[in-house]
């Protein structure tokens, strides 16, 4: 999971990012005190969480936010300032909660809470965790994998889209891989395999000859947890889904 903060007071930035470190000592966390240096590292590193404040120089908060939201429209938006002036400007955004300072522990563990895109608390468990909604992300002991290759990446996604149904290959090859050889499919279904093998996960899939799928008994996943029913996980969905997949698009739940 990873977090930005932005607060041009710089002590009061290191007051509020020892909160958030506090309360998610496993995410990575990027404090900024200006702006520019936020929009420099957009393109590389998408947020999930973002505590703005809402004066921060010649850009404020409520801009930042729309900055961000146009590329990164999962992340959630947590505004901490000393001015209420601009609740409905942030809740209009779709900001997950609207902070009042002095900011506290107590009111970051309560802002988490309402996250609309990241389910915090469901990232940072042990074992295996892949996420759906908002971006596709696997997780395990509450750690990005980083291990996978773009394509691997991609084809674990569109297992768990089929939530258990087992594909044939010359399906999926149509499907992501815009119908590229049996070879080619191989190859990237050995990488998935490899890596998952190194976090003791390799039995997630059913592979059987010439078709592949996801055991769903044996991931947790908010897309499953969905279509089960539960109802944190049918309060989660917002209506992004696995958003860097083109092939994802049009799927939407209702």
């Amino acid at each position: 999971m990873r977090i930005i903060v932005v607060e041009d007071e710089v002590i009061l930035l290191k007051h509020l990012t020892g909160l958030v470190r506090e309360v998610l000592p496993e995410a990575e966390i990027m404090a900024f005190d200006n702006t520019d240096d936020v929009l420099a590292v957009l393109p590389e590193k998408g947020p999930d969480i973002a505590f703005l404040d809402i004066a921060i120089g010649d850009m404020n908060g409520v801009d930042l936010a729309k900055r961000i939201k146009e590329k990164y429209a999962g992340c959630d938006i947590v505004f901490c300032t000393g001015y209420s002036d601009y609740a409905a400007q942030a809740f209009e955004l779709g900001a997950s909660d609207y902070l009042l300072k002095p900011v506290t522990k107590e009111k970051v563990l309560h802002a988490i809470s309402l996250l609309r895109h990241t389910s915090a608390h469901m990232v940072m468990e042990q074992g295996l965790y892949i996420r759906c909604f908002g971006e596709f992300e696997v997780f395990y002991d509450g750690k990005p994998v980083t291990s996978f290759t773009r394509r691997s990446k991609e084809l674990l996604a569109y297992l768990v889209d089929k939530a258990g149904a087992v594909c044939a290959s010359a399906d999926i090859s149509n499907a992501i891989f815009q119908g590229s050889s049996d070879s080619y499919l191989r190859v990237v279904k050995k990488d998935l395999i490899k890596i998952l093998s190194g976090f003791g996960q390799e039995d997630i899939l059913i592979n059987g000859w010439g078709k592949l799928g996801i055991n769903r008994d044996k991931v947790r996943c908010d897309y499953f947890d969905y279509l089960d029913g539960k109802p944190k996980a049918v309060n989660q969905y917002k209506g992004i889904y696995m958003q860097q997949y083109e092939w994802a698009a049009g799927i939407r739940m209702l």
